[in-house]
């Protein structure tokens, strides 16, 4: 059997086997506790903090220990990037969802979408560092930040990481890397990194990470038969 038709069953039968799953399930989870470590810290002014704008916001990496999960929870690593300003770091357990499905809940404005996740998928293409992960180069990982913050809240027709209306920081350094890397995004899908999603809370920050290439194939199984659900109920 040629290994391309092994995969395409192999992707039928966790359909199968995920379409009898209710759908409120909770079928893929983690639970963490936040380390603290590989944070620096920046000020901050966006509309989405609620009028918290100021100095002393943790960028860059955030880090964490894993102390249980369930379904692609468990490809999750140890770290990520914040993704939604207006909510704290919390510890307990989180969705693994759609990266344009996130931040959730929706506190300011709506979830991502598909085209800002896009960007950031390419912004990571491009750019991200792996030291990032153990803590190397934190200037640039707040630069990373800057960015990702900068796709998901501008309201500005451009992106602009020193004056914008959605997103802004006065860091100049870290600021304009960040919009170089922005500069770059032109959407091209080559450049964009496979198995990103982010991991979810009601009650705290979401955070995007990078799960390994076949739990991406489970993540688009899933989401198939989240489908075949939805068409049954």
């Amino acid at each position: 059997m040629s290994h391309t038709r092994f995969t395409v069953l192999a992707l039928f039968a966790i359909i199968a086997a995920l379409s009898v799953t209710p759908v409120n399930a909770a079928i893929d989870t983690v639970n963490i506790t936040h380390s603290s470590t590989y944070y620096s810290s920046a000020t901050l002014n966006s509309p989405a903090l609620g009028g918290s704008s100021g100095g002393g916001f943790y960028t860059g990496v955030y880090s964490w220990t894993i102390n249980s999960a369930t379904g692609l929870g468990t490809a999750v690593p140890t770290w990520g990037f914040c993704i939604e300003l207006p909510q704290a770091s919390s510890d307990g357990t989180e969705d693994v969802i759609a990266l344009s499905n996130a931040p959730q809940p929706p506190q300011y404005g709506t979830p991502m979408g598909g085209t800002r996740a896009n960007a950031i998928s390419e912004l990571w293409g491009r750019n991200f560092d792996s030291t990032w992960a153990t803590g190397g180069n934190t200037q640039t990982a707040q630069a990373f930040s800057f960015a990702i913050w900068e796709i998901i809240y501008e309201t500005d027709p451009t992106w602009n990481v020193i004056s914008g209306a959605g997103f802004s920081t006065p860091d100049s350094t870290a600021a304009e890397l960040a919009n170089t890397w922005l500069g770059q995004l032109t959407g091209n899908s080559a450049y964009f990194a496979a198995g990103l999603v982010a991991i979810s809370s009601e009650t705290g920050q979401d955070y995007v990470v990078q799960i390994p290439e076949p739990a991406t194939l489970s993540l688009l199984a899933i989401g198939a038969a989240a489908l075949l659900r939805r068409r049954k109920s």
